[in-house]
């Protein structure tokens, strides 16, 4: 079924998808589109390099400063910040260091980022740790190829958030979702390598209990909470 995220979706993905850059969308717009019932606030996309955020800007329609959309704009400020001819793209953080674009295509807020993060190397995680590049599966949309978070390591990132909605949405689709259950349980676990306390649902216990192979159960990773 058309709507206008996944129109901007597949718009935006067959310019990107001619730049010579990896790409992967992630947050709402990616559950969605796996059949998951969420209405995305916004299409967000992960870049590999800061470089490239860059490189992507020159795809997208960039206004020039005078015909900024956005008219709770504050000079510097993320949350406001729409990229321009004159400043693509904006640079903020510290401990995370953010290469950051935002604009808006046929109304549909589409950002893009890379995000600098030292500390999440050899975390399996959506936005920050480079692990999840490898993991990357494509889903179709109106056509175009879309290079895709994995499912398994969103369904991490609901739980570690509790997004109690998305949580029971994307469960309520489950059966109909190829799951990878390694994948599921080192995204877990990474999160919780985090800090952050994970409450498992039954559904989704049940399905990390299944049997490990061989080589899960030499993982020594932390179980998970009860």
């Amino acid at each position: 079924m058309s709507s206008p995220w996944n129109e901007a979706l597949a718009g935006v993905a067959a310019k990107l998808n001619h730049g010579s850059f990896d790409w992967m969308l992630v947050g709402s717009a990616a559950t969605a589109l796996r059949g998951v019932a969420v209405e995305p606030g916004d299409i967000d996309v992960a870049v590999s390099t800061a470089e490239d955020v860059a490189r992507a800007a020159t795809l997208l329609p960039t206004p020039e400063a005078t015909q900024r959309q956005d008219p709770r704009h504050e000079p510097g400020d993320p949350a406001t910040w729409l990229s321009t001819t004159a400043e693509p793209t904006l640079r903020f953080g510290d401990a995370q260091r953010w290469t950051f674009g935002r604009w808006l295509v046929n109304g549909v807020k589409v950002e893009l980022a890379h995000i600098e993060d030292p500390t999440a190397a050899d975390l399996m995680i959506e936005t920050r740790g480079p692990l999840v590049w490898r993991a990357r599966t494509v889903v179709d949309c109106h056509g175009h190829p879309i290079p895709t978070v994995p499912i398994e390591v969103q369904i991490a990132t609901m739980l570690a958030r509790q997004q109690a909605a998305r949580i029971e949405a994307t469960i309520a689709v489950i059966d109909s979702l190829p799951l990878n259950v390694a994948l599921l349980r080192r995204a877990i676990s990474d999160r919780q390598a985090e800090g952050f306390t994970i409450t498992v649902p039954d559904t989704l216990r049940g399905l990390l209990a299944q049997q490990r192979t061989a080589t899960e159960r030499t993982d020594q990773r932390p179980e998970l909470p009860a």
